[in-house]
């Protein structure tokens, strides 16, 4: 389980897609960090809220599939 490093070992990251583009992310469960790449540094991350407006979407994970647990 890859942990995010904002939570003190409390989220997870999931890999997921969003299901209007396909795009890939990486989702901290707890907090909803966001990182586009497997590169997860602090200074690499987006909010999930940001970057969903940005495609015209609301922040929901409801917007998102085939979420799983990175090992």
């Amino acid at each position: 389980m890859k942990v995010c490093p904002f939570c003190s070992g409390q989220g997870a990251i999931q890999k997921a897609v969003i299901k209007k583009d396909d795009t890939i992310i990486f989702i901290c469960d707890e907090c909803d960090t966001v990182w586009l790449t497997e590169n997860f540094e602090p200074d690499r991350c987006v909010r999930f809220e940001d970057e969903m407006e940005k495609r015209g979407l609301k922040p929901l994970w409801s917007e998102l599939k085939d979420i799983e647990a990175l090992e």
